[in-house]
C-alpha cells in the first residue's frame, strides 16, 4: 500500500509540474509557409478573396470524397462563408468566413472548429519580380488549457506541410490562368434583364477598318427596318459578338428598340428581331478608343477565369457614348460575359 501510495503522489506531482510547465508555454500557436507564384496578385488574390475556386487548390480537398461543403454569402470578399461536414478523422466540421479582404494585398479568414476551437488565417501577397509573393499563415489561440499549449507545439508540424501542399497546389492553377493583370478593370457580376433588340447578322475581317465599316453598314439596314416598322430606339446600339479568330470577325449588330413590330418579320428578311440575354453576366466598362477593346477583353477573360465564372454565350459590347461628338480618350463602352 505505501509503494501505491508513493506511486500515486508521483503521478500527481507530475501532472502539477506538467500543468504548471504547459501554462508556462506560449498561448497563441502560430504557422506560416510562403511560395512565389509567376502570375499577377490580381490573379492570385481573385483565387483566395472566395472559396468558388477552393477545392482546385485546397490541400483537405481530396482526402474525405464524402465530406459536405457549402458556400455562403457573397461570391468574394468580406462575408463570404464555407461550412463544412466530414470524416472527424480527416477534415472534420467547421466554417470559415472571410473577414478582412484588401485587394490586392491581403485576405484574413474567421475559423470555426467548433470544440477544437478558433483560428484565424491569412494570406499576404506582394510582388515578387513578374510574380506574387504569397504568405499563408495561421494563429490559434490556446487558452488556459495546458494540454492545448502542449498541442502548441506541435502545430507547426502538423500543419505546416499542408500549407506546403495547398501553395504548390495554388502555384499550379494560378501560373495555369491567362497571365494578364486585371488589377485596374473595372468590373462587376451582375443580372441582365432581357431587351428587343431589332439586329442583322454581319462579318468582316479583323482588321480595324473593315470592321468599322462593316459595323457602320449594318447599322444602317437596321436603322432603315425601324423607320419602315416605325419602331423607336430604346437604349444603346450593341454588337453580339458570335466570332473572333482566324482572322475573321463575325457580329450581329443590334438595336433595343421600344416596343415588338406591329406584324411578323419574314424570316427571309435580313433584320430580325429578338431579346438579348437573360441571367448573370460580367460587366466591365471600357474608356478609350475602341482599338483598346482587345486588351481590355484580355483582362476581362483573366478576371473570369481566377474568379471562376465560366462563358454561357457570346459577349457583347454596348456603345454608351457616341464617338461623334465624344473625345476618343473619353468614349465609353461598356463589354458584357454571359455566365453560369
Amino acid at each position: 500500500m505505501l509503494i501505491l501510495k508513493k506511486i500515486a503522489l508521483i503521478l500527481v506531482v507530475l501532472l502539477v509540474v506538467l500543468a504548471v510547465a504547459g501554462l508556462l508555454l506560449p498561448r497563441r500557436a502560430h504557422v506560416e509557409r510562403s511560395a512565389s507564384i509567376e502570375a499577377p496578385r490580381a490573379t492570385v488574390f481573385a483565387l483566395v478573396n472566395g472559396f468558388k475556386s477552393f477545392s482546385k487548390w485546397s490541400p483537405w480537398a481530396g482526402k474525405d470524397p464524402n465530406a459536405r461543403y457549402t458556400v455562403e454569402g457573397p461570391e468574394a470578399g468580406v462575408g463570404s462563408r464555407l461550412t463544412w461536414s466530414g470524416d472527424p478523422k480527416t477534415v472534420g466540421s467547421g466554417s470559415q468566413v472571410i473577414v478582412v479582404s484588401h485587394p490586392y494585398d491581403t485576405v484574413v479568414s474567421g475559423l470555426d472548429f467548433g470544440a477544437q476551437g478558433k483560428a484565424k488565417a491569412a494570406f499576404h501577397l506582394s510582388p515578387d519580380g513578374t510574380g506574387t509573393k504569397v504568405t499563408w499563415s495561421c494563429d490559434m489561440d490556446l487558452g488556459m488549457n495546458p494540454v492545448n499549449r502542449y498541442f502548441g507545439l506541435m502545430f507547426d508540424g502538423m500543419i505546416g506541410p499542408e500549407y506546403e501542399e495547398g501553395l504548390a497546389n495554388l502555384k499550379k492553377l494560378a501560373e495555369g490562368l491567362p497571365k494578364a493583370d486585371f488589377a485596374d478593370l473595372k468590373a462587376e457580376v451582375i443580372t441582365v434583364t432581357p431587351v428587343t433588340v431589332a439586329y442583322v447578322a454581319a462579318k468582316s475581317s479583323q482588321e480595324e477598318k473593315a470592321v468599322a465599316s462593316a459595323i457602320g453598314v449594318a447599322y444602317a439596314q437596321v436603322g432603315k427596318f425601324l423607320a419602315s416598322e416605325k419602331l423607336k430606339m430604346a437604349g444603346a446600339p450593341l454588337t453580339i459578338n458570335t466570332k473572333w479568330g482566324d482572322g475573321e470577325y463575325e457580329f450581329e449588330a443590334a438595336i433595343p428598340v421600344d416596343k415588338m413590330p406591329e406584324r411578323p418579320v419574314p424570316t427571309s428578311s435580313a433584320v430580325q428581331v429578338k431579346a438579348t440575354w437573360a441571367g448573370r453576366a460580367i460587366k466591365v466598362e471600357h474608356k478609350g478608343p475602341y482599338h483598346d477593346l482587345p486588351e481590355t477583353y484580355a483582362k476581362m477573360y483573366a478576371y473570369a477565369a481566377a474568379s471562376g465564372h465560366d462563358a454561357a454565350g457570346p459577349t457583347w459590347d454596348e456603345y454608351v457614348s457616341d464617338p461623334g461628338s465624344t473625345p476618343e480618350t473619353d468614349v465609353v463602352t461598356n463589354i458584357y460575359l454571359p455566365i453560369r
